[in-house]
């Protein structure tokens, strides 16, 4: 099968009942896509790359592994608070197997069908599995939330709890019995709804993709800041290897800031959306991100996931 008739027999109508709502007018099937801007809006675009053996397991399905390669992609867009508009993929792959690439497609539709948004263009190539989404949201114009926008003396909360995708990991890895924890890694969640509520609120935000404390140091740095975090206020499934938990990454959920005086608009947010947000610490003007036990003493951080 040719690189044509393979795009338009797995690929050309995943997500095609949304091409409307999001302005596209020309989809799969042409030499490149063609949408229209919307005005007083401005477009979040972010890209992210999978790879076998190192983004996902050999042992997932191909449609757990399309649905998570989109996912990943699609979080960064919930950290800016952006409605997500449509997304195209570069597929690799090692040979043609019509019954891989039907599962795979069934993950793209599921992942369209659940955030609504329209696949409209990509590549397919020859070669080591890896996969390449790009994603595209819009916000009003000057709204989106960015890294580096929180303030000193302003409070630090996350969504969910942090390190169910280790131990979600560490089950598949096992090939353990139970598994309660798997879906959370198999199968993350962009908290999209989430950030578009936040918008307004949020002084700053990040994804948790590589680990808590690394992340939110992240944000600490471009906003020129330091921050307290309180280690027993984290919200986990396990104390026990805590350090390894919100070290992990792989969460999805957002880490973000906010005036301690929007604090009741965020939890009526937190009950609306049936997303637990907790507050884990302050920001301040020492430029350090510092950890504290249940004893207020100093506790080593650790890092994060390294990609090189």
């Amino acid at each position: 099968m040719d690189e044509h008739l393979l795009i338009q027999k797995y690929f050309s109508n995943i997500g095609s009942a949304y091409l409307a709502e999001h302005n596209v007018e020309v989809s799969i099937g042409d030499d490149a896509s063609v949408t229209s801007a919307n005005i007083n809006s401005q477009y979040i675009n972010s890209i992210d790359t999978s790879i076998l053996g190192v983004h996902f397991l050999e042992s997932m399905t191909p449609e757990e592994i399309a649905y998570r390669a989109c996912v990943v992609a699609l979080s960064d867009l919930a950290a800016c608070g952006a409605k997500p508009c449509w997304y195209s993929i570069s597929l690799t792959f090692p040979e043609f197997n019509e019954d891989w690439l039907s599962e795979f497609s069934s993950g793209l539709n599921r992942f369209s069908e659940e955030y609504k948004i329209p696949l409209i263009g990509g590549d397919t190539t020859k070669g080591y599995l890896s996969i390449t989404v790009q994603v595209m949201g819009q916000v009003d114009s000057g709204k989106a939330i960015l890294r580096s926008n929180a303030k000193e003396n302003e409070l630090i909360l996350v969504s969910g709890k942090i390190g169910n995708a280790f131990l979600g990991l560490k089950q598949l890895e096992e090939n353990s019995t139970s598994k309660n924890y798997q879906d959370f890694y198999k199968s993350p969640k962009a908290r999209i709804e989430l950030g578009m509520e936040l918008v307004g609120l949020a002084t700053s935000a990040i994804d948790i993709s590589d680990g808590l404390l690394q992340d939110l140091n992240l944000l600490c740095e471009s906003s020129n800041i330091g921050a307290e975090i309180f280690a027993d206020q984290i919200p986990t499934s396990s104390k026990k290897i805590l350090l390894e938990l919100i070290n992990s990454g792989d969460d999805y959920e957002l880490c973000f800031t906010a005036k301690e005086s929007d604090i009741d608009s965020i939890q009526d947010i937190s009950r609306k959306l049936h997303i637990p947000i907790t507050v884990i610490g302050r920001t301040n003007s020492s430029q350090e991100l510092v950890l504290f036990d249940e004893s207020k003493k100093r506790m080593e951080i650790g890092s994060g996931y390294k990609h090189f």
